[in-house]
């Protein structure tokens, strides 16, 4: 597979640590938020996808632009 021979790097390490962190963030809250595990991690997943979603937006706004 690719992702086994990619060479990460400190700069990828640390998004990787950011999105974990971000992600556990998200799962703290939900678990508040709702009743079950089950339905924490739905949630988290949910918002999680729409943060990773929004920011691929934004990017590839800002490269049409160019």
């Amino acid at each position: 597979m690719f992702i086994e021979k990619m060479s990460y790097t400190p700069d990828i390490k640390d998004g990787f640590h950011q999105m974990v962190m971000m992600y556990k963030e998200m799962l703290d809250s939900a678990r508040k938020e709702t009743e079950s595990e089950d339905e924490a991690y739905k949630l988290a997943d949910h918002a999680f996808a729409c943060l990773m979603r929004s920011q691929k937006d934004e990017e590839d706004n800002e490269n049409k632009e160019f």
